[in-house]
């Protein structure tokens, strides 16, 4: 019994110990406390899963797909995604794909959402090539919430953050296209309230900007331009 006290004594307190092994006496009543207590101390440190409703996108190379499941790696970080019969495909080519058609070695950006496993539940699956859109430091995904009139420069308030946003900055070399690639014109990506990806890095000339090297308009009603058109800022 004494054992027993000063097990409820440290657990009232709330001080972290070493697991015991507790030895059930022949009180019958003694031994349920103590199941009780081991049931309460295993359960304190069980971790409690995070849901998130907020979409993800990631880039990497498949390494496997197995049981509807996508695994890719970039940089040495594993990414899990679930696939169904909701989940859009599209190959290389731009046109719409389905999941036999991908193998490993492939390269692709993969769009959803993530649940408690850190799984992301794969909507869109986009092959492509991570040379040509990622780029060394960051990726972020958000709406344009205001566009300066004197300069390239406008502010995306990112999915993740909404109290953190970003201030962008877009040249002639920015491209700009929509979510299969094709080339659109920056007049209408670039507006209020439009959803986008910018593929960014730190702006060395100005203090708290980011060069935006690529934007993908995620809003599919976007008139395409011409091949030959020229993306300005």
């Amino acid at each position: 019994m004494k054992l027993l006290f000063a097990i409820l004594f440290l657990f009232v307190l709330n001080i972290p110990a070493k697991a015991v092994e507790l030895t059930p006496t022949p009180d019958t009543k003694t031994t349920e406390i103590v199941n009780i207590v081991k049931q309460i101390v295993s359960e304190s440190i069980t971790p409690t899963p995070i849901i998130s409703d907020k979409p993800k996108s990631f880039y990497g190379n498949i390494t496997k797909i197995e049981n509807n499941t996508i695994t890719i790696v970039y940089k040495n970080k594993t990414q899990l995604i679930e696939v169904n019969d909701e989940t859009v495909y599209i190959d290389l080519k731009r046109n719409k794909s389905k999941l036999s058609n991908f193998k490993a070695g492939q390269e692709i950006l993969a769009m959803g959402y993530l649940n408690e496993e850190n799984v992301l539940n794969g909507k869109r699956i986009l092959a492509t090539e991570l040379k040509s859109v990622v780029n060394k430091h960051q990726t972020v995904t958000g709406q344009i919430v205001d566009i300066s009139k004197e300069t390239s420069i406008f502010t995306l308030t990112p999915n993740y953050n909404k109290n953190s946003p970003f201030q962008l900055k877009t040249d002639s070399k920015t491209k700009i296209v929509d979510t299969d690639n094709k080339t659109i014109l920056s007049s209408s990506v670039i507006v209020n309230g439009k959803k986008i990806i910018a593929i960014i890095q730190p702006d060395s000339k100005l203090e708290n900007t980011f060069y935006t090297t690529k934007i993908i308009n995620l809003d599919s009603t976007t008139k395409i331009s011409s091949s030959n058109s020229t993306v300005k800022p």
